[in-house]
């Protein structure tokens, strides 16, 4: 049989000057039962590990990059398309950001212009 218990944790009990097994025994749980209602749930901690990196939990692959292949006759154009996808999209953000102040910037002019228009006197 293989030893489970690696790297990431141990099955053990938990100590009784852990903080989560003093609030258990406060609101009336007993060493040695699981949780729950009927005392069906788990008898040991869940076990942990460290997580390194910035992704997602249960995101434990790392993404390959795809190897660009060598710009081809036959596929160039298809992969041109492919490239100006993945800028768009990228940009796509920013861009729209910067439109929408453009056009908060006109509308305020046009404002500006129809105020200046109509009721010169208070300009």
């Amino acid at each position: 049989m293989e030893d489970t218990s690696g790297a990431a944790g141990s099955s053990t009990a938990i100590n009784s000057s852990n903080i989560g097994f003093q609030l258990l025994k406060k609101h009336g749980w007993k060493e040695g039962t699981g949780l729950g209602v009927s005392e069906q749930g788990r008898l040991e901690p869940v076990e942990t590990y460290v997580k390194n990196n910035k992704r997602g939990l249960g995101a434990d692959k790392s993404k390959n990059k795809a190897v660009k292949p060598a710009h081809t006759d036959d596929g160039s154009e298809e992969n041109n398309k492919q490239e100006s996808k993945k800028k768009k999209k990228a940009l796509s953000k920013r861009i729209r950001k910067m439109e929408e102040l453009e056009k908060k910037m006109q509308e305020k002019e046009f404002e500006r212009a129809f105020f200046r228009e109509f009721w010169p006197e208070n300009v």
